[in-house]
């Protein structure tokens, strides 16, 4: 599914970049700023800090720029905290030849989380004004929380008493669970069960190593699996354009949607599912394709192939007179 608007858009891309990070006035290390990553990494300000500054340039192809229908057009930068609601425009100084550059400020009392750092290139099409013709392909991320500028996060795990817990022990006989909590969702691993701990943290043997390689796996699978689920439902679509949940579950689903329709960006895989869900279509080819994704990720191949592997070497060995 292909987004369509009724009238001509830009078909190049909208290059948005992060050129310089400012926290009072003092320059940031870039070494917490990833170009790859889109991420600005902001959990190393230490002190207290009123006004983090990020000098921003965008770039689209300047003669397909010049040789479209619109006039007038106009680039801003957006900034989004979904979690305090927070939206601000700033607009950017055209510097001619499809470029334009400016300043975005991220207040202290503003942002929590992290922030979602966007351009729209707005203009006059056939006498209507204020049409937007093309936004950043892919924006960045000014995460408060992060050490390190990346979008990967990794699953806290922890060990549980599930007879004790009183959120699990309705839940006392299943070996592992996740709560998927808003700030960060935790994988709880039920020490209750005998042996279970010991299958998962000392391996002694080729055979227990299998044994916890291939549970491993499992629960890693199923952890995207549920994972994602919580993602796609707190997910909307507003006007045909996604509404992106944020934090965790944008993560996940940002890493994943390629998985199910590769052949679309990820905004447009994310408006194709929330639909299927508005609508209430049959799941079976959403599930077939969650399965897909989760195997990738949960390295669910190699797993196996690994295991298949190891077991015919063992055999082997036992054949050997």
């Amino acid at each position: 599914m292909k987004t369509a608007f009724p009238y001509p858009i830009l078909a190049g891309d909208v290059r948005l970049s992060v050129n310089e990070v400012w926290v009072d006035n003092i320059p940031l290390s870039f070494n917490l700023v990833s170009d790859p990553e889109h991420v600005i990494a902001l959990y190393a300000i230490k002190r207290e800090w009123e006004e983090v500054r990020v000098r921003v340039s965008v770039t689209v192809d300047a003669d397909e720029l010049s040789a479209g229908v619109w006039a007038s057009p106009v680039c801003v930068a957006s900034v989004r905290n979904r979690r305090t609601n927070v939206r601000l425009t700033f607009p950017l100084h055209h510097e001619g030849a499809g470029r334009w550059s400016g300043e975005v400020e991220l207040r202290r009392g503003e942002h929590v989380g992290r922030c979602e750092i966007d351009a729209l290139i707005v203009a006059e099409v056939k006498g209507v004004e204020g049409r937007l013709i093309g936004r950043a392909q892919t924006p960045w991320s000014a995460d408060f929380e992060a050490k390190q500028p990346t979008r990967q996060r990794s699953i806290k795990m922890v060990w549980k008493d599930f007879t004790e817990h009183p959120f699990l022990k309705d839940f006392r006989d299943d070996p592992w669970m996740l709560d998927a909590a808003v700030d960060e969702p935790v994988l709880y691993l039920n020490s209750s069960l005998e042996g279970f701990r010991a299958v998962l943290d000392n391996a002694t043997s080729a055979e227990h190593e299998l044994v916890r390689g291939a549970m491993a796996t499992h629960i890693a699978s199923e952890a995207w699996t549920a994972m994602f689920n919580t993602a796609l439902y707190s997910s909307a679509v507003d006007q045909g354009e996604p509404e992106w949940p944020g934090g965790w579950q944008e993560d996940v689903l940002r890493r994943m949607l390629p998985d199910f329709f590769p052949e679309i960006s990820p905004d447009e895989a994310l408006v194709e599912l929330v639909g299927r869900r508005v609508r209430g279509d049959s799941g079976s080819d959403l599930h077939a394709r969650l399965m897909h994704s989760a195997t990738l990720h949960s390295k669910k191949q190699k797993s196996v192939a690994s295991a298949a592997r190891t077991l015919a070497r063992m055999n082997e060995v036992k054949d050997v007179p």
